[in-house]
């Protein structure tokens, strides 16, 4: 039993044999410090601009179908063409819906010479009150059914809501048409043209109604206010719709895109930042992240600012402390606490 003692008792001896000689523990080399270029932040005082990619577009634009199912018999219009209110652009094959009618009108014939019937022997007390009723209530139901068969015969039918221009036709003559299922796409051309924005739910709450707002489009720039904020956000794309109304829209057409710059209030309490946007990571709604230089350690720190958009080739941002360092080449390779070493300017 004194043999596992023996050893532990050895190996004390031995560590301590190697600590009195001086033997230390192998140290890990840390890796050299990533070159990298850095730019001082700059205030950009209490305004900034919100920019996204907007569509042009009429205030209204309509997209038509069939209320009823069929197979599209006949398509009388095609893209660019310009139609009229109440023209009649396409047709189902109606056959099987006219014969529902014609048998519905039917009925009601029917109904109204039995009502006829049951009312002179109503006159004379030769049948009970109750079955006259019953054939006036069987008379009602039968023009009920007569009205809905004869809207589905006249609903094959697809005509214009407005006078405008056909922007799109999705749907070519001889398919079979679900109901509600889309045929043309048509503008009401007495609706403004106008831009859509989709921005950022995270800017959002900084676009106010008649902000000043700028559409670069086709090598020119054309001056709009904004007219409408949307009431809620898209939760696929994490954006709401705001519409910017311009003031020239010669030259302009339904589907153009072009960028659009919208004069926006700061992050509430904070002013705004100018730095590159390619210091910018991981941008999403109204945050951001990105790495300042601690001069002192010659190191990488992470750092969450709030994201007001970006104006130009610069990213706005607020959070910064004063005479930031940000990190701008190198950026997207360091990791927070690195060492780094400073190569330049990025200005």
């Amino acid at each position: 039993m004194t043999e596992p003692r023996t050893s532990v008792i050895a190996l004390v001896l031995t560590t301590s044999l190697l600590a009195g000689c001086g033997a230390a523990p192998p140290q890990v080399k840390e890796a050299e410090p990533l070159p990298v270029e850095v730019v001082a932040a700059h205030a950009r005082g209490t305004a900034g601009a919100v920019s996204a990619v907007g569509r042009v577009v009429h205030r209204r634009e309509m997209t038509l179908a069939f209320r009823v199912p069929g197979t599209l018999a006949r398509l009388d219009a095609d893209i660019g063409d310009r139609v009229q209110h109440g023209q009649i652009l396409a047709q189902l094959d109606a056959r099987d819906l006219a014969a529902r009618a014609a048998q519905a009108e039917g009925d009601v014939r029917r109904a109204e010479r039995a009502l006829a019937r049951y009312a002179a022997l109503n006159e004379t007390g030769a049948v009970a009150r109750a079955r006259y009723e019953d054939e006036q209530t069987a008379l009602d139901q039968a023009r009920a059914a007569y009205r809905g068969a004869a809207f589905d015969r006249d609903s094959a039918r697809l005509s214009a809501p407005a006078s405008g221009v056909v922007l799109e036709r999705i749907a070519q003559a001889g398919e079979t048409l679900a109901a509600g299922q889309g045929v043309l796409r048509i503008a009401d051309t007495a609706s403004p043209l106008l831009v859509r924005v989709p921005v950022p739910e995270g800017q959002l709450e900084r676009v106010r109604p008649g902000a000043p707002a700028r559409l670069a489009i086709d090598g020119r720039s054309v001056v709009g206010t904004v007219s409408r904020i949307g009431a809620q956000v898209d939760p696929r794309t994490g954006t709401g719709e705001v519409e910017v109304r311009l003031t020239d829209t010669r030259g302009l057409v339904s589907g153009m895109t072009g960028t659009v710059e919208i004069d926006a209030a700061p992050p509430a309490g904070e002013g705004l930042a100018a730095i590159p946007a390619e210091a910018v990571l991981e941008a999403r709604g109204g945050r951001a992240a990105l790495f300042l230089l601690d001069r002192q350690a010659q190191r990488a720190r992470r750092r969450a600012v709030r994201f007001a958009g970006f104006s130009g080739e610069e990213a706005l941002v607020a959070g910064l402390p004063p005479g930031a360092q940000v990190i701008t080449s190198g950026a997207g390779f360091v990791a927070d606490g690195q060492r780094v070493r400073v190569t330049g300017s990025a200005r």
